[in-house]
């Protein structure tokens, strides 16, 4: 494919996602809803019952534990069986979890226990938000990729990082019980809008170029080998690792910024938070209409650049308002960056790949966060808080130029697959 836009594709994107992605699109917004309550009312029941940094530290690290042991493994069982049926019961998992939790808690929060919970909800979120972006090319055209994407994405913004943690925190005001039985239910309420999905058509066994189905780590080695073997997939994810570092690092330093540089209270650091993430939900409405008018690769290539320049710019503000106005455009690049990525990796996997694809994505974007809060700590012990922010940024504006130059063009995709013909209902 040149590289100009792909012709005919206003038309599809303007088309209707139809009934089953409805379905999906509903049921991740509910488990979204119970990420945000989860995500925030789970450092609070720690910092209440065990003050102590290092025990709030340790909640981090064992809810992000699973997605360093198994989203690999994940990303096989993901094509190995109906994708439904796990994203299914990942929310039925964290639904029971949750709700038994709220009974358990009720009195003593043992650290042992809230560890406990915490780790279950991990590897349950490890397998959903690997089958789920895998279910998605069989429920849509592939042209159409972007704008649903890009409807996930919003949703995403919106109720796990908007709504969710003042719903979390007004919950937990009240009592923890009732924010955990809440988040419960959201799950729950998850679990039962898939049933009207129909189930999914077996995306094949994975299989060995010989034929046989092979083990665990077998197909985990044709799922990298294929990643390492194709240069597309291969850079971007390159990038995507880059891009976690940097985001890792200079979000954990947001805080500091805000105080010292910015001279910003609570209220002041939240209010940035927003800016950001309005920011990304215009993104994501812009990425798939820039999609259709733009070839792929350079358009996410030049919002990797762009997010670069505007971290760098970040570092340099001393203005709350020109600082949420930087943040805010961030949040723009970004998603400029991520869907059109997402959708590109999702078009150039075959189907039976797709899972195995997904997670070695995840595995490098979350992967490298905890590598990134590190780095940021020690460069602002170095340097300073805003030189965290100035050296990433352009590192990765840098980096992105590097890594991708390479990616001139969209590479063709393989050949189309068609929606599964139980799913053609738009209803």
């Amino acid at each position: 494919m040149t590289d100009t836009a792909r012709p005919g594709t206003g038309r599809a994107r303007r088309a209707d996602l139809g009934r089953p992605f409805r379905w999906l699109w509903a049921s991740t917004a509910a488990s979204n809803a119970g990420d945000g309550i989860t995500r925030t009312l789970l450092p609070l029941l720690v910092v209440t019952h065990h003050p102590d940094p290092a025990a709030v530290a340790g909640l981090t690290t064992v809810n992000m534990l699973p997605w360093l042991l198994f989203a690999l493994p994940a990303g096989v069982l993901v094509d190995r069986t109906d994708r439904r049926r796990i994203v299914l019961g990942s929310n039925v998992v964290r639904g029971a979890a949750l709700l038994g939790a709220a009974v358990v808690l009720a009195g003593d929060r043992p650290l042992a226990l809230l560890y406990a919970l915490a780790f279950l909800l991990g590897i349950a979120e490890t397998l959903a938000d690997t089958a789920a972006p895998a279910m998605l090319p069989r429920l849509v055209d592939e042209r159409q990729l972007e704008r649903a994407n890009g409807r996930l994405s919003a949703a995403q913004i919106v109720l796990n990082e908007m709504v969710g943690p003042p719903v979390a925190g007004l919950l937990a005001g009240l009592t923890a019980v009732a924010a955990l039985a809440a988040g419960g239910a959201l799950y729950a309420v998850a679990a039962l809008l898939l049933l009207g999905l129909a189930p999914l058509a077996h995306p094949g066994r994975a299989v060995a170029s010989d034929g046989r189905r092979g083990g665990v780590l077998r197909d985990v080695r044709a799922g990298l080998g294929f990643v390492l073997g194709h240069r597309t997939l291969r850079l971007t994810l390159a990038a995507s690792a880059l891009y976690g570092v940097v985001f890792s690092a200079t979000f954990s330093m947001l805080v500091l910024l805000s105080d010292r540089a910015l001279g910003l209270n609570g209220t002041g650091y939240g209010l940035l938070l927003a800016a950001g993430s309005l920011g990304a939900v215009a993104g994501s409405w812009l990425a798939p209409r820039a999609a259709d008018r733009l070839p792929v690769v350079r358009l996410a290539r030049w919002s990797l650049v762009a997010s670069g320049a505007a971290y760098a710019a970040l570092g340099l503000q001393r203005q709350p308002v020109l600082a949420a106005l930087v943040l805010a455009a961030n949040g723009v690049f970004m998603t400029g960056w991520n869907i059109p990525v997402m959708s590109l990796r999702q078009r150039l996997t075959p189907e039976h790949l797709q899972g195995r694809v997904m997670s070695v994505s995840r595995l490098c974007s979350w992967g490298s966060m905890p590598v990134g809060a590190t780095l940021g700590g020690l460069l602002a012990e170095a340097l300073s808080v805003p030189a965290v922010f100035t050296v990433c940024g352009t590192v990765l504006a840098v980096g992105a130029l590097l890594l991708l130059a390479p990616l001139r063009h969209d590479p063709p995709a393989p050949a189309a697959q068609p929606v599964h013909s139980d799913l053609l209902d738009k209803g």
